[in-house]
């Protein structure tokens, strides 16, 4: 007798456990409702762990609402910091739970777009104020709402460059390149950040490879690599680079002068001479060709000189 009253105590105590649990999401629900989303979120977390409520959408939603709404108020976010990264997560697990087409799962997809769509004008708002702390943050927040989405990193990066946070700008530009995205700025961005900024030439060698990939018909990144190559002092890597260059752009005379400075820089002054003398044929006016020419001769001239007065009468 006792055992079969404890098997109906055992039974009573689930049931009772089971419905009261299910009731918590409609409390969660009416709290919400009311506004008194301190009970509300509390109220609603049991019911995401519970067998017979977890896998339910209509769980979700109301937990992605009340964290939302908290998310919303500027008191009441304080004290739960990750409020906005759940109500994301609870937007899209509803839709994961319910199928397309389903209540739910249509009222979630609404809520998550208003969610980053409001996220996303903050940060735009805050730019324009010029409040670049407030807009890099928000920035942060859509690329956690939505991490498959460019905006958050690209617009966060450019956020942190303008606060001179130069490892934020990298870290969100790798994330930015790692969803398959180079935009033509943000390479150029992070080459300028690595040569001046941080004092990597190589890493700096290393995406203008990627800029040029990428962009093969834009003859910028070829003269940077050039620049990053003479930096380094891989002369001959950069004559390598600058006679590619010139056979892109031949009639570049700015080209030419500066192959013949780079032949000049390594000593190798008969095709200083050559290229020179080919840049002031294509631009007779080209002063820095006119004077680097003609200091090489008067250094030849030092040089016969020297060997006069060296030699015996």
């Amino acid at each position: 007798m006792k055992k079969l009253m404890s098997m109906a105590l055992v039974l009573v105590l689930t049931i009772t456990i089971a419905f009261g649990q299910g009731k918590n999401v409609t409390k969660a629900d009416a709290l919400l409702t009311k506004g008194d989303l301190k009970e509300a979120a509390e109220m609603i977390e049991p019911a995401t762990t519970y067998e017979k409520t977890k896998d339910k959408g209509r769980t979700w939603y109301i937990r992605a609402q009340i964290y939302d709404k908290i998310a919303q108020d500027e008191a009441l976010s304080k004290d739960y910091p990750d409020a906005l990264t759940k109500a994301a997560e609870s937007y899209k697990k509803t839709m994961e739970l319910d199928k397309e087409g389903s209540t739910y799962h249509g009222l979630a997809q609404v809520g998550y777009d208003q969610l980053y769509g409001r996220t996303l004008n903050n940060g735009v708002e805050n730019y324009n104020n010029g409040d670049y702390e407030a807009a890099y943050n928000n920035f942060m927040e859509v690329s956690m709402v939505n991490p498959q989405d460019t905006t958050g990193y690209l617009y966060g990066a450019m956020m942190a460059q303008e606060l001179e946070r130069y490892d934020d700008a990298l870290m969100n530009y790798e994330k930015l390149f790692a969803l398959d995205y180079y935009p033509k700025s943000a390479l150029g961005s992070v080459i300028y950040l690595y040569l001046n900024e941080k004092d990597e030439a190589e890493k700096a060698l290393e995406y203008v490879k990627v800029a040029q990939e990428k962009y093969p018909e834009d003859n910028n990144f070829q003269r940077q690599e050039v620049d990053i190559l003479i930096k380094m002092d891989k002369l001959d890597n950069a004559i390598v680079e600058l006679k590619d260059a010139i056979a892109h752009e031949p009639d570049n005379a700015l080209l030419v002068s500066n192959l013949a400075m780079l032949y000049d820089m390594t000593e190798d002054y008969t095709n200083a001479e050559v290229y020179y003398k080919q840049a002031l044929e294509m631009e007779p006016d080209n002063r820095n060709a006119l004077i680097n020419l003609a200091v090489l001769y008067i250094g030849k001239g030092d040089a016969i000189m020297k060997k006069v007065n060296d030699m015996s009468i």
